[in-house]
């Protein structure tokens, strides 16, 4: 998990205590609007509370959920936008001239706007630190559940013109699939990056690859050495037996050497980029380096994931490529 910097978290104060102030204000403003056309206080608290109270109160629950690991249910998202409706037309209903109108329709946006601003900030700050987008995962889900059932209608329902209809709908979805999906975005440039970094490499080595390619070696026989004319032996000394010459050792077939595979000392990034690759058996996600190199402790940056995956790719050519989409 991802933990926030001194400047991110001073940045947060700075810009969180702004919508606050602005949320309070156009709470206190629909509150005077109320009370100047009712002239009671508990109407003016229970209509701020009807309107601006709702949206804060979503929000917060928006919050939770999403710290909690879970998607916000229908209601809570369809409040977020007609809590400031209801309280918009509240003040257009009690004003009395146009002009009326138009600032007390316009007055409740200020605490609506600042509750659903803290609200986003919160989930984004979930999103940064856990690498997980549920609200993502969620819309892709239902529009993956609605392809499938479109694309099995356009396939097999009975009627031509239905079947029609929903290969356009299927097709509608597809364009619609992976929409603010960090994750995705990433997975898909990293693949992009490798495609043109290999492009990259093919055409320099077509281009500085221009000295004649040499014939393949012939394999060397061995020649058998000239027979040695016989010498009568002297009859002080032992007849020796003459050793046959070795011949040439044949490799066998296949027994070439493959490249070297280099040690990388354990707990260095290129150890556990290795070992998270081979653990995976397809290419990282700069994501999934990134958060592998937090868990061991070490620095971890997106330029430094994909400075450490080139050079383990570069190093280690049996590691598999990346994972087909």
């Amino acid at each position: 998990m991802k933990k926030l910097t001194w400047g991110q978290v001073t940045v947060l104060i700075v810009t969180t205590i702004p919508m606050i102030a602005v949320g309070g204000f156009g709470g206190w403003g629909t509150y005077t609007n109320i009370v100047s056309e009712f002239g009671r206080a508990a109407t003016a608290a229970g209509a701020v509370a009807a309107g601006e109270g709702v949206t804060l109160v979503l929000a917060l629950v928006m919050i939770v959920l999403t710290m909690f690991g879970q998607s916000s249910p229908t209601v809570v998202r369809a409040g977020l936008w007609l809590a400031p409706l209801a309280a918009s037309t509240i003040g257009v209903t009690v004003a009395d001239t146009l002009t009326e109108r138009i600032v007390y329709a316009l007055t409740p946006l200020g605490m609506c706007g600042a509750a659903e601003g803290i609200g986003l900030l919160a989930r984004r700050i979930v999103v940064y630190s856990t690498n997980v987008d549920i609200e993502a995962q969620r819309r892709n889900a239902a529009i993956l559940r609605r392809i499938a059932y479109h694309r099995a209608r356009a396939e097999r329902h009975p009627w031509k013109w239905v079947r029609h209809m929903s290969a356009l709908v299927a097709w509608r979805l597809m364009g619609r699939l992976g929409h603010s999906d960090a994750t995705l975005g990433s997975a898909l440039t990293d693949v992009q990056n490798i495609r043109i970094v290999d492009g990259a490499n093919t055409a320099l080595a077509a281009m500085f690859d221009s000295a004649p390619e040499l014939p393949a070696a012939t394999p060397r026989h061995g020649v058998a050495p000239p027979s040695a004319t016989p010498k009568a032996p002297r009859a002080t000394a032992t007849e020796k037996t003459a050793t046959p010459p070795a011949t040439e050792a044949t490799p066998p077939d296949g027994g070439a050497p493959g490249p070297p595979v280099p040690c990388y000392e354990p707990g260095t990034p290129q150890y556990v980029v290795r070992e998270l690759w081979l653990r995976l058996n397809h290419q990282p996600i700069q994501s999934a380096i990134t958060a592998a190199l937090d868990g061991a402790g070490l620095a971890s940056s997106e330029q430094q994931a994909r400075k450490i995956r080139a050079q383990v790719r570069r190093e280690n050519p049996a590691l598999p490529g990346p994972r087909a989409a």
